[in-house]
């Protein structure tokens, strides 16, 4: 099918027809058809033509089946039968209420939530400490609390949380991954892959552009044995 037969406007009048049966304008529907043939050849003449025929007996066949209809409806004791379109311009589809009325004064307003710029990413945040819990934190040094995780650590088993790890390397074969990949993909608890990795052979390294976006930045794993 060409692209002229299916731009022809005729088409278009009679499927607008067919939708009002009652309300077809038969003349432009002829003087449509009578343009339509001018600038086709014979075959196709005859081709829009005939489709053209087919479909306006179509839209006279809708057209005597309303009547009949009608006619029946007049002359039955129920009543005519009523389809949903007849009822649409009595069905309300939307309502519009409007609440203000009802609603109660704020006592005080909206606090306004605070925006995040990129600047705050560099600047620190305070908050009130009390001075005994500061001086209890000072009191411990840095040396004394890492042997004193050390020594947690090494008081569980170490040896198969690396081993974990490093079956994860050798089974997959990469020689590094993520600490997010690590977390999926190593079936120990997230606390035992840190530990596991900070006491076994790997490498661990991060973007230094991105250091002062420590929790939100990846953290490359990299196994020495591979």
């Amino acid at each position: 099918m060409n692209e002229k037969y299916v731009q022809l406007e005729i088409w278009d009048l009679l499927e607008e027809a067919k939708q009002e049966p009652f309300d077809v304008n038969w003349n432009l529907l002829w003087d449509s058809l009578d343009v339509s043939l001018i600038d086709l050849n014979s075959s196709e003449q005859l081709r829009v033509a005939a489709d053209a025929l087919l479909q306006m007996v179509q839209v006279f066949h809708l057209r005597s089946m309303e009547a009949f209809e009608e006619l029946e409806a007049y002359t039955s004791d129920d009543g005519p039968v009523m389809g949903d379109k007849d009822f649409t311009l009595f069905v309300r589809q939307s309502v519009d209420v409007d609440f203000d009325e009802f609603i109660e004064p704020l006592v005080s307003p909206i606090r306004k939530s605070y925006t995040f710029t990129e600047r705050d990413e560099y600047q620190s945040q305070m908050e009130i400490v009390d001075k005994e819990i500061l001086l209890e934190t000072i009191e411990v040094t840095p040396e004394a609390e890492f042997e004193r995780i050390v020594d947690i650590a090494h008081s569980e088993n170490v040896s198969d949380w690396t081993s974990a790890i490093a079956n994860y390397f050798v089974a997959t074969r990469v020689k590094s991954a993520t600490w997010s990949e690590l977390r999926k993909k190593v079936n120990i608890a997230p606390v035992e892959i840190f530990l596991g990795l900070l006491l076994g052979d790997f490498i661990l390294s991060q973007n230094r552009d991105e250091l002062y976006l420590f929790y939100d930045n990846e953290i490359s794993v990299e196994f020495k044995q591979i």
